[in-house]
């Protein structure tokens, strides 16, 4: 059964529906993104959806470089799609995709 969590990402709240058991690494996920995005933020000059772009592409280049070299990354497909449609959702949310 899934329940929500409740996540602040650069001072907006999120409303994220996932297992319970999963409620932990949904917190830990945002603190990490959080600090992605103000990292960028802070070193540049792009708006709010540029730097979420931007970080989601250099997390994701970060995550595939440690797959490569045979890292330990815990591979759930699932739980990426489940990911990938969440962060579109969000995206949808600021009009950044369409269909």
């Amino acid at each position: 059964m899934a329940n929500v969590t409740s996540v602040t990402i650069l001072g907006t709240v999120y409303k994220i529906a996932c297992p319970p058991e999963e409620s932990e690494a949904v917190e830990q996920a945002a603190i990490f993104l959080d600090g992605k995005l103000k990292e960028l933020r802070e070193s540049s000059s792009l708006d709010e959806n540029k730097a979420a772009i931007i970080t989601a592409l250099n997390i994701s280049n970060e995550y595939l470089k440690d797959a490569a070299k045979g890292k330990q990354v815990d591979v759930n497909q699932e739980g990426i799609i489940r990911l990938g449609k969440e962060v579109k959702k969000h995206l949808k949310s600021i009009s950044l995709l369409e269909d």
